[in-house]
């Protein structure tokens, strides 16, 4: 399979002692660019999207050009939801096969954002989903 998940690519570099970098696209052409360069350089690669870039582009298309790119170039990559918010459409675009997501709650109150985290990680977790989580907000300098 050319779709991984990012714990298992993580866990490689932390071996070999090397940075994976991760790519937020925007649409499919910047997908394919991501893709090219990465299996060019032979360097492993996250490709990273919004809800808005899911939405535009919709997850199966992203899922299965995404698929295709690392079969063409023999260049196993991982799938990642950024800053995702919804249970349901994290549910949904992990059933369509990415491996890797970003639960945002931190508009929450706290203990309202550890039960969503809680609960998105249970369901991932059955999927060998890795999981990320925004717990809080960092305070800026109100400009």
């Amino acid at each position: 399979m050319f779709i991984i998940s990012t714990k298992t690519m993580l866990k490689k570099a932390q071996r070999e002692g090397y940075a994976v970098p991760a790519f937020n696209i925007h649409n499919l052409e910047t997908l394919q660019v991501v893709v090219e360069t990465a299996a060019e350089m032979r360097a492993p690669l996250i490709v990273a999207g919004t809800p808005g870039t899911f939405s535009y582009a919709g997850v199966s298309n992203i899922v299965a050009i995404a698929s295709e790119l690392a079969k063409t170039w023999n260049h196993p990559l991982a799938i990642h939801l950024d800053h995702h918010e919804k249970t349901m459409d994290i549910e949904e675009k992990v059933r369509a096969g990415v491996r890797s997501v970003m639960i945002d709650g931190s508009h929450l109150p706290f203990a309202d954002n550890i039960t969503l985290v809680k609960n998105v990680t249970d369901y991932c977790h059955r999927y060998d989903v890795s999981v990320e989580a925004e717990l809080g907000r960092l305070g800026g300098t109100g400009r």
